[in-house]
């Protein structure tokens, strides 16, 4: 029986990491190299051979680039806005095509370790939210022959959240510390717990000292860097009780921590690893009691929607019904939503935005300009939530008209929307 795995995917611009389900550990597990089990950072670069007519990619391709004939393609992240072309055997390729093939080639990698291996859910981490990349992803799964069902992108901060509370209790009792310093500089995330309301609130706070810690900017001076981050830490450990703190990063792979390590272990526990990503990621893959913090929690990050978005139905009593087209608590572009409803005695649809917070409604009636006189209960509409950041959207509305009887106009409405909370 073919194996069928959960895979967790950090897709950085510079290397990117797998880890898998594992079902008898119950854990997620980090995918090494093939050609250096000591490391699980993959090189984003490629590799075609001239002799074979062979891809290679990560540490495959910078192992075959000395020892075949062919052509390296590298800088694919920072190629992607470009409209140049790669020519490779009479074929021309775009970053974006080649991109697309380095993040297939990565997983296919891993599952070629396998016999007939498939995916049975696979989540694929951004340090942030990209449009570009986000497109070009979101066709992915016609290429690995999977439903699109099985794969879903999310972002670092989210994965961060799937790996922090699918870890003992203790660690995340109290206020959690989150320190990423990579190739771009220093970020700071903390995140808070309040749980004297119902439902219990997580929220993130976000400090960039990108400007203050920057790899490039110490250059071997390990000892100044060490300072500064001692002093950063100190100074935001101070604003809440930690009860953990989390270092990720390429930039904290070395050991020229002191000062700040002393700092940092006063009184809480602190954790190092370049995986935590790809390991919430593969948590939010399971899915199952992994995504329970979810049912739990009311969410409240920069990238997350919070109200609901629905129609008001008139259900016969004192007050209407709220019946939901989307519901927030998910990252804005990964809300989708749509309904159908039949006017009943009505040219206009009332639409409701609710806080997931407070439960306190917005509302606005749109009529329904354009559609011919019809009968009672014979125009059918639907209606679709499409989101642009976390706070601004539409709703789509199209007339499907009435089977034969009344075809539709294919009349289409945008309702625009700006909902922001006074809380």
């Amino acid at each position: 029986m073919a194996d069928a795995f959960y895979i967790g995917m950090d897709l950085c611009s510079d290397f990117t990491q797998l880890s898998y389900y594992n079902d008898i550990t119950r854990e997620p597990e980090s995918v090494s190299q093939l050609n250096n089990k000591d490391t699980y950072l993959m090189p984003n670069i490629l590799f075609h051979s001239t002799e074979t007519g062979h891809w290679y990619v990560g540490g495959e391709a910078s192992e075959a680039r000395f020892n075949e004939e062919g052509i390296i393609i590298d800088a694919i992240f920072e190629n992607l806005q470009s409209t140049a072309v790669v020519t490779i055997d009479g074929e021309d390729y775009s970053y974006s095509d080649l991109f697309v093939k380095m993040v297939k080639l990565h997983i296919d990698s891993f599952l070629y370790r396998y016999e007939d291996a498939t995916i049975r859910k696979l989540v694929i981490s951004l340090p942030e939210y990209d449009a570009r990349i986000y497109q070009l992803l979101s066709g992915l799964w016609k290429l690995m022959d999977v439903p699109e069902s099985a794969i879903e992108i999310t972002s670092h901060l989210d994965s961060g959240l799937f790996y922090i509370f699918n870890q003992e209790q203790g660690l995340w009792i109290n206020s959690v510390a989150l320190y990423d310093y990579n190739a771009d500089g220093l970020d700071y995330y903390r995140i808070d717990t309040s749980r004297n309301k119902k439902p219990e609130i997580i929220t993130v706070t976000h400090e960039d000292y990108s400007s203050q810690m920057s790899m490039a900017k110490y250059g071997n001076d390990t000892y100044q860097m060490d300072a500064d981050f001692a002093r950063i830490a100190e100074y935001e450990l101070k604003k809440a009780y930690i009860s953990s703190v989390y270092l990720t990063g390429v930039a904290f792979n070395s050991k020229w921590m002191k000062k700040s390590t002393a700092v940092l272990c006063q009184g809480r526990r602190v954790f190092v690893g370049q995986n935590i990503y790809t390991k919430g990621a593969c948590y939010r893959a399971v899915g199952g009691d992994y995504r329970d913090f979810y049912d739990r929690f009311f969410i409240e990050t920069k990238e997350n929607v919070l109200f609901d978005v629905g129609l008001s139905l008139d259900d016969g009593g004192e007050k209407n019904s709220f019946y939901p087209i989307v519901s927030g608590g998910k990252q804005w572009y990964n809300i989708r939503g749509k309904i159908n409803v039949i006017l009943d005695d009505t040219d206009s649809i009332t639409l409701v935005y609710r806080s997931r917070h407070t439960e306190a409604e917005k509302r606005e009636v749109v009529k329904i300009h354009g559609i011919p006189k019809r009968p009672n209960k014979t125009t059918k509409l639907s209606l679709e939530v499409e989101f642009e950041n976390p706070t601004d959207g539409a709703v789509i509305i199209r007339d499907l008209g009435f089977g034969k009887l009344f075809p539709t106009t294919n009349k289409i409405y945008r309702k625009e929307f700006s909902i922001k909370w006074d809380e």
